[in-house]
């Protein structure tokens, strides 16, 4: 069985701000042609960016908010799903790059989130 310790939840968290940070730059330093995929990395990253900081409080004690790690783990999870649909959802999957980068981007926060909720389910108390 898995343990959670607050190494493991950080560097996860760090992994997050990272993937969030990438798609929130992604439509500049790939260069979306899809006005919509512009605007949903935008409104994606900057959540995921903003779970994460949250989450990294609440890991070091800077805010106490109660139950935030499982509500953290279900957004990131509905982030992450919602990215990796959202390409045929919107129709701006003609834009090579963004369908791919919102593809992967939301296939691995997706992944992640859902590995984090079955530990959460699963390990010993």
């Amino acid at each position: 069985m898995f343990k959670r310790n607050w190494k493991t939840e950080a560097f996860v968290d760090a992994i997050n701000l990272a993937l969030g940070g990438f798609l929130f730059l992604s439509p500049w330093l790939l260069g979306f042609r899809s006005p919509l995929g512009w605007h949903t990395s935008w409104m994606a990253g900057a959540t995921i960016i903003t779970v994460a900081i949250f989450s990294l409080a609440d890991l070091l004690d800077s805010v106490s908010i109660p139950a935030f790690f499982e509500s953290e783990e279900w957004i990131n999870l509905t982030i992450g799903s919602w990215l990796a649909v959202c390409p045929w959802v919107l129709s701006f999957n003609d834009d090579t790059m963004a369908m791919q980068v919102h593809l992967v981007v939301g296939i691995v926060i997706a992944t992640i989130a859902a590995v984090e909720l079955w530990v959460l389910r699963h390990s010993p108390a």
